[in-house]
């Protein structure tokens, strides 16, 4: 049963066939895994040769995925490299490093030493894995592979939600610490500000006995006040003494407030921080 592959790589090809057609499947069985004949992997018609400028070049990397009614069960893989690096899902989860099986012996006459990969993926319902091909040359030539597939049960494991863009992650934590937009904690606490600057501008501040007037006050103010005053106090001082007393208590329900407000945004920021801290050091594992 030949399963549709589509195969990628970082590096520029510089010589061989289209990458997806190249790779044959093969249906393996989920008990057992039997390692196929080289001469079943190995193939002139199926070898293909990538290459890259830089020096050092970074790492060749190689990702081959199939639809989601079929998992990869294994890979073999006959390739220039002699160390592989492997990532399965769509998240791209680091899995294991494997060194290569060398299929010529030591001769300095030899300039590319095929290695030999067979790596079996033990999770459940895998359709995407990408190999990072770890060499110091320039060039890496692959002799041939084989992908093992086998019937992913009702396609569950597979059905994963859309993965994480992680450059646009990267992108929004360099925003979080230079953009100008606000967070909504932030914007709550300008709206809190600008309320209680409001609100103390509304208040009548507080005056010397001898220079506080009854016509200043409100007359609703003036109304309750009275209700409240004794007959042995005259009018101007019930009214100095009680606004004193009112405006230290707004100011101390203010005080209260701010501090809330402070304290409840400091802990909104430190949980912030945490997740933020907690997302960079998954980035800089994946990496």
């Amino acid at each position: 049963m030949s399963v549709p592959v589509t195969a990628r790589c970082s590096w520029t090809q510089t010589a061989g066939n289209e990458l997806s057609k190249l790779v044959p499947t093969q249906l393996s069985d989920d008990d057992v895994f039997v390692k196929p004949d080289l001469d079943d992997v190995v193939n002139e018609s199926r070898a293909v040769l990538f290459s890259h400028n830089d020096d050092p070049p970074p790492p060749c990397e190689l990702r081959f995925q199939i639809i989601p009614r079929f998992k990869i069960a294994a890979l073999t893989l006959v390739c220039s490299a002699p160390k592989v690096e492997l990532f399965i899902g769509p998240l791209q989860e680091y899995c294991e490093t494997i060194y290569g099986t060398c299929l010529e012996e030591d001769d300095d006459d030899v300039p590319i030493r095929p290695y030999r990969y067979d790596m079996e993926i033990d999770r459940s319902g895998i359709a995407d894995i990408n190999l990072k091909l770890l060499t110091s040359a320039n060039e890496i030539c692959v002799y041939g592979a084989i992908l093992h597939v086998a019937p992913n049960p009702n396609g569950i494991t597979t059905q994963l939600p859309r993965p994480v863009d992680l450059q646009k992650v990267k992108e929004l934590l360099q925003k979080g610490g230079t953009g100008d937009g606000k967070t909504k904690a932030e914007e709550h606490g300008d709206k809190m500000q600008k309320f209680m600057s409001l609100m103390k501008s509304c208040t009548v501040p507080a005056e010397a006995p001898s220079t506080a007037k009854v016509e200043d006050v409100p007359p609703e103010l003036m109304s309750l006040i009275k209700g409240c005053t004794t007959h042995a106090e005259s009018p101007v001082q019930a009214v100095a003494s009680d606004l004193s007393d009112l405006q230290e208590h707004i100011d101390k329900k203010f005080e209260q407030l701010e501090h809330l407000v402070t304290t409840r945004l400091e802990a909104f920021e430190a949980r912030q921080t945490d997740k933020l801290n907690q997302i960079i050091s998954l980035l800089q594992v994946r990496n």
